[in-house]
């Protein structure tokens, strides 16, 4: 940030006026700019408090004490402080042991409840995205995750680190916030309604169960968001993670088709999945006790609501829905009631008087409202049906188990937007209850101390919102004035404003009531913080939340009975011991509580809840508007430290005594004040009386300071004088110490330089020595070195010379070597040039005698050839040659066919043959089987010892006719299969006659036709016709 110069002037004079409370605030020393605790500041003052919170913002340090507050400034960042080692780091510490921590306040709290055997609540306080869902979030979790490392009798705890009570009170946050929270232009994840958490503990700290109480749900969100803003987050998760077969029987679609949820054009946050986030809501609910089926049912009423949202509502004067609106019939499908009589009492309204019902027309407006009010009245029944469904799984099954419990209060902060209505109102009167008991319990702190100490000391004089608070809740209060304008048949917003200002226009309460300059149907109530300008529009309507009875009478006759069961539930919870079978006519005649009663009295009984707790109290600021990382805005977080009361508790602290030390931690910093023998470290001083030696000696005025019991009291700045006077006594104590230190370091620098001087000489006298002698031996193998170069001159100019010589007479040699060589080459060429000339020469003349050979012998060749081709040409010709080859054609088939029949005789032979084999080896396999049972049936009697020996010789008998049997069956066999071998090798001989045949048949077809052309040769075609014939018949 820029830094700015400002210049203050002001005359002495004015000053001695005003007792100088015209200066500028004092800045606090360097060192207390970043402490942890503002009350341990020497000047308490809004500038001091804003500087100390942004340093160590800056610093990337998000808590700060003040007091007993711990302020948490929201980083919009994630921060490594929630690890499990750190949960376990502040498990067992003491406040002040580690840095301000939220961890810190819940450990302070336990211990206290542990120490006290009190029930303890914190409160988690701030406006909207100051990060109070995730602080009570993460106070939660500590609860459930710590180990008591001092408690004795604890339950054993799963892998997690949690009992199974533990993790279904972690569940119940995912089921919360996507009921109840939504996003906003302030923050993407803002709770929509307060709830105090009771987390109950047994006598052995155990966490036993929980309860949940919740306060005041923004019903008005269901059915219309601003710009940028959305609904709650569970029907988005609903249209983007519920299964394909559920939506098509839910008739659901996307986000977009739904005015509930596209009327801010705004449907995602970024960074989250809505699917994601639907499983973890499912999981939770099942952890929670919620069946599939009831999930199903839940699921199935949230469509409806969707559905009951897109009802065309048109018509100009009356109200008019069609018959057949897709969406009337869906939604009414899926509640269970009737269609007909759901449209006629959405667009029509009944009025009873004593003598009758009358029946009028509403208008789209009108019939609007009512569509909404029973939506809104549907939603807010079942949301608290699941906080009573959660609390019955969280609860202890045995209330006399609970010993003690632990509160965690998630309640909105002050608002104040440009325009206010009843939530804001309703919102800033919950702030102005908890300011009050937040005053009255520092002041009560601050009175105690003073009493406890024994110090004189005077009434604190503190803003008291008393007033203010009366003129809200009183009998004829603002509340009172709005149902009792309510409760009226021709009440309105206007009327409700004029009985405001007749009311509150005069004392006592003028100071916090105002009637607008230019408005008559506003008023502006002078809150503690700020004054907030409230729009009376829709007070009253938000005031009743009033469903016709007729829609409640459909709605309590349903067909779906889980709608029934929560309706009738709910009127349960709320007419407390009226019996759950009343009618939806007793429960009309009933007198109805207006939203604004039920929350003064959920109010009251929260107030006196904490009343009976000692109180913990965590405010949450938020440092800038835009959300952005570590970005702080001065003007914003000072507004916010008013709007929570941190400035107003450091004004009550110094209005008093707000800076106090003990007696031991006042001697340990300013024990420096008083001379050495009034404070010995090793002897033991008695500490009282050596702080007023102190204080007594360098403090002027009575009323500076206080000394009590056990601690010295100081007034706003005292303690940044005694800081002073305690820099100065450490400046001059200082400056001693830094004389003698510079002498004695003088001495010590001349000690060193003179023994350095004299390791200088001696190393200077070595290093001459050594040099001489590096001379010496450097002459001595300068000598040794010449000789040897002398001799390696003339040995390398010897050697050259040798090298030339030699090369020389090798160069000589090897010319005279080479013609040498040349001229026996050239005598090789010549011998071989000649050789081969010679051998060509012979080669010639042979080739040319072999072709002249050659050529004489083929013509004689030829001419015999023609002779011997007119010869044979000329017997082709003849008769007789062609008789004669007929003659020879004849004998060879008859020769065949001859040998054909002999082989189909033979044939025959064989087939009769082995017929014969095989009736014969049948007859011998039926006697050898006979011969076989009759030798089992004799073996019995052959084993016989007297048998005679007739029997024996005919056994003997028959043994060797098996035996002759067996040899005549194993010839038979073997002639067999000769017989085969040989009708093989006949079939092989006559397939190879048949193909000889077919070449003859082949061989006659070509002599014909060769001879075709011979005159006078009719005849002998005529008998190879009938040779053919007779072949063909043959074969």
């Amino acid at each position: 940030f820029v830094l700015k110069e400002h210049i203050f002037e002001a005359a002495y004079k004015d000053l001695e006026k005003t007792n100088g409370s015209t200066l500028p605030p004092l800045r606090n020393p360097t060192k207390l700019e970043s402490t942890d605790d503002l009350t341990s500041l020497s000047y308490l003052n809004e500038p001091s408090v804003l500087h100390t919170i942004r340093t160590r913002y800056e610093q990337q340090i998000i808590y700060t004490y003040s007091g007993i507050v711990l302020i948490a400034t929201n980083p919009f960042a994630r921060v490594s402080l929630y690890d499990p080692e750190i949960i376990q780091q502040y498990s067992g510490s003491r406040r002040g042991d580690l840095d301000p921590h939220l961890f810190a306040i819940a450990e302070d709290a336990y211990r206290c409840m542990i120490r006290q055997q009190q029930n303890q609540t914190i409160i988690v306080s701030g406006e909207s995205g100051a990060g109070k869902t995730v602080s009570a979030k993460y106070i939660m979790r500590y609860f459930a995750t710590a180990d008591d490392k001092e408690a004795t009798g604890k339950l054993a705890k799963n892998n997690q680190g949690m009992t199974e009570v533990e993790e279904q009170i972690l569940a119940t946050n995912p089921i919360m916030e996507a009921f109840g929270n939504a996003k906003t232009t302030r923050n993407d994840n803002s709770s929509r309604f307060g709830k105090y958490i009771e987390i109950q503990f047994d006598k052995r700290c155990n966490i036993v169960g929980a309860k949940i109480k919740t306060y005041l749900l923004e019903r008005s969100r269901l059915i219309y968001q601003p710009e940028t803003e959305r609904n709650y987050h569970i029907f988005y998760q609903l249209c983007s993670g519920i299964q394909a077969k559920d939506r098509e029987n839910l008739g659901l679609k996307s986000w977009t088709d739904y005015h509930y949820l596209n009327q801010s054009g705004t449907g995602t946050i970024p960074g989250i999945d809505d699917a994601e986030e639907f499983d973890l809501t499912q999981q939770s609910l099942e952890k929670v006790g919620i069946t599939k089926e009831t999930q199903t049912q839940l699921f199935q009423l949230l469509a409806a609501l969707l559905h009951m949202g897109n009802i065309d509502i048109g018509g100009r004067g009356d109200a008019m829905i069609s018959e057949d609106d897709p969406s009337l019939l869906l939604a009414t499908k899926l509640l269970g009631i009737k269609t007909s009589e759901f449209r006629k009492w959405i667009v029509r309204r009944q009025i009873t008087t004593r003598s009758e019902k009358i029946v009028t027309n509403l208008s789209p407006t009108q019939a609007q409202v009512v569509r909404d009010s029973v939506a809104k009245h549907i939603y807010s029944t079942l949301f608290d049906w699941l906080v009573n469904i959660v609390n019955d799984t969280l609860s202890s099954s045995s209330p006399e188990s609970v010993a003690t419990f632990i509160g965690v209060l998630d309640i909105y902060g002050f608002e104040h937007f440009k325009k206010n209505s009843f939530e804001q109102f309703c919102i800033n009167y919950a702030n102005e209850k908890l300011q009050q008991q937040f005053n009255q319990h520092v002041f009560k702190l601050e009175q105690e101390e003073y009493v406890r100490e024994e110090i004189d000391w005077k009434f604190i004089d503190f803003s008291d919102n008393q007033k203010c608070i009366e003129m809200i809740e009183a009998k004829m209060g603002i509340l009172s004035l709005l149902d009792e304008e309510s409760r009226l048949p021709s009440g309105t917003d206007q009327a409700f404003c004029s009985k405001l200002y007749q009311t509150f226009a005069a004392a006592p309460y003028q100071d916090y009531f105002k009637k607008p300059r230019f408005s008559n149907n506003s008023f502006t109530v002078a809150h503690y913080a700020h004054d907030v300008q409230y729009e009376a529009d829709g007070f009253m309507d938000k005031n009743k939340e009033t469903v016709p009875d007729e829609q409640l009478a459909l709605l309590h006759g349903a067909d779906f009975n889980f709608l029934v069961d929560i309706i009738q539930e709910n009127n349960n919870s709320n007419s407390g011991s009226e019996s759950p079978t009343n009618s939806p006519k007793r429960l009309s005649l009933m007198k109805k509580p207006t939203l604004g009663s039920i929350f003064k009295l959920s109010l009251i009984n929260l107030m006196d809840t904490i009343g009976q707790t000692n109180v913990h109290y965590i405010r949450c600021i938020k440092p800038n508007e835009a959300k952005a990382a570590w970005e702080f805005e001065p003007n914003m977080v000072l507004a916010q430290l008013r709007a929570c009361g941190v400035l107003e508790t450091i004004r009550i602290s110094c209005s008093g005594y707000p800076t106090r030390w003990t007696f031991n931690d006042f001697v340990e910093r300013y024990h420096v004040l008083v001379p050495a023998d009034q404070c010995r470290p090793k002897e033991k001083v008695d500490e009282r009386k050596l702080c007023s030696a102190i204080l007594d000696t360098h403090v002027t005025g009575d009323d500076r300071y206080q000394i009590g019991l056990t601690k010295i009291f100081f007034r706003a700045g005292q303690l940044a004088y005694m800081e002073k006077l305690r820099t100065d006594r450490w400046t001059e104590v200082a400056i001693v110490i830094q004389k003698n230190v510079r002498m004695y370091l003088a001495r010590q620098r001349y000690k060193k330089i003179q023994a350095f001087i004299l390791k200088l000489q001696q190393v200077a006298r070595k290093k001459y020595g050594q040099a001489n002698m590096q001379h010496l031996r450097k002459t001595k193998a300068a000598t040794v070195i010449q000789s040897y170069w002398r001799m390696h001159v003339v040995r390398k100019a010897f050697l050259e010379r040798r090298a030339f010589i030699i090369k020389l007479q090798s160069v000589a040699r090897s010319m005279v070597a080479k013609k040498q060589f040349e001229i026996v080459r050239q005598h090789r060429a010549a011998t071989q040039i000649q050789r081969l000339v010679r051998g060509w020469m012979v080669r010639q003349l042979c080739q040319r005698k072999r072709q002249f050979i050659i050529r004489i012998q083929s013509c004689i060749r030829r001419r015999q050839a023609r002779k011997q081709l007119v010869v044979i040409k000329a017997e082709a010709r003849s008769v007789s040659h062609f008789k004669e080859v007929s003659y020879k054609l004849e004998t060879r088939v008859v020769e065949l066919m001859d040998s054909l029949t002999r082989q189909k005789e033979e044939k025959g032979q064989l087939k009769v043959k082995a017929t014969e084999l095989e009736a014969q080896v049948r007859n011998w396999i039926s006697r050898y089987d006979q011969l076989d049972r009759r030798s089992s049936q004799l073996e019995p009697l052959s084993r016989g010892t007297d048998q005679d020996v007739a029997t024996t010789g005919k056994w003997q008998q028959w043994h060797n006719e098996r035996q002759g049997l067996e040899k005549e069956y194993a010839t038979s066999l073997s002639k067999i299969k000769h017989q085969d071998k040989e009708i093989e090798r006949l079939r092989d001989e006559l397939t190879k006659q048949k193909n000889e045949m077919t070449n003859l048949r082949d061989t006659s077809q070509k002599a014909v036709q060769s001879l075709s052309d011979i005159p006078n040769v009719t005849a002998l075609k005529s008998q190879i016709a009938a040779l053919k014939s007779q072949l063909s018949h043959t074969l």
